[in-house]
């Protein structure tokens, strides 16, 4: 088993059982879900250990995978070198737990983008059950909580979008590829139930993202003509529009919002919380102090810088609510606390990830997936919560298993004939 060329098919079948069995607990009971992910990358790393020729032969697939592990490397020795116990300890536990989730990502993303097996035809099926299941839960939530976000089983329903997305974008990219006939009306059906369920959970920013990174998704897949592009298009202009008038009491409820945040963002309202307002002050100070220590800072450093930025300009206050937790955007909180080494490896992470989606493997789903991580990035922290990077990262693994292969893939029951050599 040790000394073949190639590494033994069963090292494949554990890891991405292991994949699979942690994207459905994710979605519904985080911690087990984490576990299984922790275990799966073990056995990703046993692999690597026994056949480190086969996985590293290519250098153009090693780039995304390195750099998932050095950017969760990164989390993990600046917490190490400023964590202590206070008030900020539950932000250094949050970047911890998600800089091991990111290394975790890393090895089994190197031996998904180096697999010489089509695991397609078993994990599509599975991916279209999780998805399924989880639109419905969530539109059953909905429905009997009315004018509820929906959350799933999590304490935020920005969770609950972030999941939706990530399993919605694996599921229509499944839809496309999965029946040449009726695909597109597949595709169109699928969108319809995954932005129902988006508008439940009432997260402004998945429900501006999901349909633009559909239709990209969509548009630039090869293999869709140019007129099924047209006639899908509009198809998913009517279902948004339907959405609206149907879910137009969610709808309304946002726009609202939005709108007397924008009204009220001169002006302090103790009373009442600004979104709008209180993610400017965020990035604003979060810049500002980021600029004050360059190489990086412990979070209370940062807290501290911040709250003398508001002493000067107290229409940015609403930020110190926001010190102990995060400032609702990956680059200006990464900035803000390691400095401009960690912006340099979070941008090169998405770019290795761009690189691989539309150079090295040509890969739709994975070009979504990437899009979506780095545009919700933009609202908020998705490597600060456990559960955004481990939804994340698995879905950038399985998006590399069911997009085009770099290399030739061979087909499963080629297995038993592999196995016997």
């Amino acid at each position: 088993m040790f000394k073949r060329e190639t590494p033994h098919p069963v090292f494949s079948y554990l890891i991405y059982f292991g994949c699979l069995v942690s994207f459905f607990a994710i979605a519904f009971n985080w911690s087990q879900g984490r576990n299984v992910f922790f275990v799966t990358s073990y056995v990703a790393f046993i692999a690597l250990i026994f056949n480190p020729k086969y996985y590293t032969k290519r250098v153009d697939l090693l780039w995304a995978p390195l750099l998932f592990v050095t950017v969760g490397l990164g989390s993990i020795f600046w917490v190490a070198a400023y964590k202590q116990p206070g008030e900020y300890i539950n932000l250094y536990r949050a970047f911890m737990v998600t800089g091991k989730l990111l290394i975790a990502t890393g090895f089994v993303l190197l031996i998904a983008v180096n697999e010489r097996i089509n695991f397609t035809q078993l994990i599509r099926p599975l991916l279209l059950i999780l998805a399924i299941s989880v639109n419905l839960y969530v539109i059953y939530q909905g429905i009997v909580h009315w004018n509820v976000r929906s959350t799933l089983n999590f304490d935020q329903a920005t969770i609950a979008a972030y999941i939706i997305t990530a399993v919605d974008i694996l599921m229509l990219y499944t839809l496309l590829h999965i029946n040449k006939k009726h695909r597109i009306i597949l595709f169109a059906l699928g969108f319809t139930i995954g932005y129902t369920a988006i508008l439940h959970t009432q997260t402004r920013a998945a429900i501006l993202v999901f349909p633009v990174i559909s239709i990209v998704m969509f548009l630039v897949d090869k293999k869709i003509t140019k007129k099924q592009k047209y006639i899908t298009c509009l198809s998913i202009i009517l279902v948004i529009i339907l959405s609206a008038f149907f879910l137009k009491n969610i709808i309304n409820k946002r726009v609202d919002d939005f709108r007397t945040d924008m009204k009220t963002l001169s002006k302090l309202v103790p009373q009442r919380e600004n979104s709008v307002g209180a993610r400017i002050s965020m990035y604003k100070t979060g810049a500002m102090a980021g600029n004050q220590h360059i190489l990086g800072q412990s979070a209370e450093q940062r807290g501290a810088e911040i709250a003398a930025i508001v002493t000067k300009h107290p229409l940015l206050s609403e930020a110190l609510n926001y010190t102990t937790i995060h400032m609702h955007n990956e680059l200006i909180d990464t900035y803000s606390l390691r400095g401009i080494w960690g912006v340099a490896l979070l941008l090169v992470l998405y770019a290795s990830l761009l690189y691989l989606a539309l150079k090295t493997q040509k890969n739709t789903a994975l070009l979504a997936i990437t899009m979506t991580i780095i545009i919700y990035g933009l609202s908020d922290v998705l490597f600060f919560s456990s559960e955004a990077t481990g939804i994340f990262g698995l879905a950038v693994i399985f998006s590399v298993l069911i997009g085009k292969h770099a290399s030739n893939p061979i087909k499963i029951a080629d297995n038993q004939n592999n196995a016997n050599h």
